[in-house]
């Protein structure tokens, strides 16, 4: 790279003439350098463990001096260029191509624009630390889109097209972009303005209540730390028919969730649907204490190029997926029983397969990038999630520190205090932290819960707080040891064959379309209800399309598999009564 890295700062420049047919055209202007400079695009976004391959979609890339002489970009690997010396400023340009309709890269069409810098911007080695700028131009685009970003804006018109800039590279690729034709609304959390942004909404959503609703969360969640730490926030919200997922930043967060499950202006409570909303909600809002500002040294240093292993996935993610269901009950939205409702999934889903057996915890985080992220028909079966094994363990941990006279929530805020902008090293830091806390030795508890893969007792200490985990069946009536996907009417589509049960004994496997019990026709919307009317022992004659050949087999359905629970509240002494209370307290309240 030539001359000094902190004097280059690169300029960008994105135009959107080709959104229709989901491009981004993308410029960037570098100083003149005697040595050159080496460029390249993350492989990974930071929140999301996977090798994504982002500069796939660079299309026409190219270089030319400020005479208009191309200048020669050499490849060095898949996603690392080096741009050859030049006497003059040099513009390098390319095209994104952006058909990814997730939270984690870029997505163009005639309805919107959504980018992450990770996807667009090309990193300048030994510039990262400098300032970074860039002009979004929106001549092409419908004059009802504007443009909603915390990237920080220098001079923007009414839509908010024009010049922004950052501090630095990793400042720049932690501001997503989206711009459309958006429903807009505001509200103030902490002393601190949130913005909340809609794309593709049904027009009967009621955007006041959701804003409300989410504000009480951002109230409570700021409360709980002593203040936010940003100076504003922002939600983007792109709906469709039945997307999910949530992308934490720094200051804002990129959700997708299903258009029909927010609430219409003429609804009332808060349905399951709707609960799920706000639970992701207080996901991504909590990531901005638990992974952004405490996170792994794994993390430092910008590692984009390569997976960065951490261990510690059971704490940045499995705390937070324990903390949304219950900041939702905190911040007083659903009740007691509602929460539960959604603790009892949690546990459920850690608990289903044989995967909890053969996986730890500490083992699922350092492998998410091959195994969590890269799941096969087997996951089920092979693998345990660091989201919602961690949310067990971090359920016991907080239920333990409760009958000492503390929390987790008090282990968050010492974390945040001592790492707040600290990398956190892996090892045994945060188990020591936690021990000090609990007052007493807790090296057996870590063992069992993060480095093996023996059975927990959530049952014994939930009964502690008056609440009983009781054994039941993933379905009513026998088990044959598969899931198909419920929505098709055509056929039983095989999803998870379990391992070691009628399905997996029988030859199915998934892929398989069932179109027949005993010569009549199934499909995966009666599954179900044909099952429940048969009994343990039953032999059940299928007729099942595998890669177009019919097959005959035979399932023996086996008794109720009571591999899943149901949480029920049970009334106890006055200690019980008041451990529960305490648990589930709604904020101020």
């Amino acid at each position: 790279m030539g001359g000094d890295g902190q004097s280059v700062e690169p300029f960008y420049r994105l135009g959107f003439a080709g959104h229709n047919s989901r491009y981004i055209d993308v410029s960037l202007t570098l100083p003149a350098s005697d040595e050159g400079y080496r460029l390249s695009l993350p492989a990974w976004i930071p929140g999301s463990y996977l090798v994504r391959d982002f500069a796939r979609h660079l299309v026409g890339k190219q270089a030319h001096d400020r005479d208009g002489q191309p200048v020669r970009i050499e490849p060095v690997d898949q996603q690392t260029w080096d741009l050859a010396p030049s006497r003059t400023p040099v513009e390098v340009s390319y095209r994104v191509y952006c058909a990814d309709f997730s939270v984690r890269s870029a997505h163009a069409d005639s309805t919107h624009l959504f980018f992450n810098g990770t996807s667009v911007f090309l990193r300048v080695h030994g510039a990262e630390h400098a300032r970074h700028e860039v002009v979004l131009d929106g001549a092409a685009l419908p004059d009802a889109w504007r443009v909603a970003t915390t990237l920080p804006d220098m001079a923007v018109d009414e839509r908010g097209f024009g010049d922004y800039a950052a501090p630095d590279y990793e400042a720049l690729i932690d501001h997503p972009v989206e711009i459309a034709d958006f429903v807009e609304r505001q509200f103030t959390a902490g002393g601190v303005l949130h913005r909340m942004v809609f794309t593709n909404a049904l027009p009967e959503t009621d955007f006041d209540r959701i804003a409300a609703d989410v504000a009480r969360i951002c109230e409570t969640e700021i409360e709980l730390f002593d203040g936010a730490p940003f100076d504003e926030y922002l939600f983007l919200v792109a709906l469709d028919d039945s997307g999910f997922g949530g992308l934490e930043h720094r200051d804002s967060t990129a959700l997708i969730f299903p258009r029909s499950h927010l609430p219409s202006v003429t609804a009332t409570g808060v349905s399951k649907e709707y609960q799920r909303f706000l639970s992701l909600c207080a996901h991504e809002y909590f990531h901005n204490w638990n992974v952004k500002r405490i996170r792994p040294s794994a993390f430092a240093g910008l590692p984009l190029d390569r997976p960065a292993h951490t261990r510690l996935l059971w704490v940045f993610e499995g705390f937070t997926s324990y903390f949304d269901d219950w900041l939702v009950r905190h911040a007083g939205l659903i009740d007691e029983t509602q929460y539960l409702a959604a603790l009892e999934e949690t546990i459920n889903r850690a608990m289903r397969g044989k995967g909890w057996s053969r996986q730890t915890l500490e083992e699922s985080s350092f492998y998410a990038w091959t195994r969590f992220y890269q799941q096969d028909a087997n996951a089920v079966n092979a693998i345990v999630s660091y989201y919602t094994r961690g949310a067990v363990v971090a359920l016991m941990l907080d239920l333990m520190l409760r009958e000492r006279g503390s929390s987790l929530l008090d282990v968050m805020r010492r974390l945040w205090s001592e790492h707040g902008e600290r990398p956190l090293p892996e090892g045994e830091s945060v188990e020591r932290l936690i021990e000090a806390f609990m007052g007493e030795p807790m090296e057996a508890f870590f063992e069992q819960a993060l480095r093996s893969t023996d059975p927990l007792d959530v049952a014994g200490l939930l009964a502690r707080f008056g609440v009983a985990m009781i054994p039941r069946g993933e379905q009513e009536g026998p088990d044959a040891g598969i899931r198909v996907d419920e929505r098709d009417d055509r056929a039983a589509r095989v999803q998870i064959v379990f391992e070691d049960r009628p399905a997996a004994a029988a030859g199915l496997a998934v892929g398989d379309r069932i179109i027949a019990i005993d010569g009549f026709a199934v499909s995966g919307v009666d599954w179900k209800a044909r099952l429940a009317r048969r009994r343990a022992g039953d032999r059940l004659r299928l007729h099942v399309f595998r890669e177009g050949r019919l097959l005959e087999m035979t399932l023996e359905l086996a008794p109720e598999c009571h591999n899943q629970h149901r949480l029920e509240r049970k009334v106890g002494d006055i200690q019980v009564e008041a451990r529960f209370a305490a648990w589930l307290a709604v904020a101020g309240g």
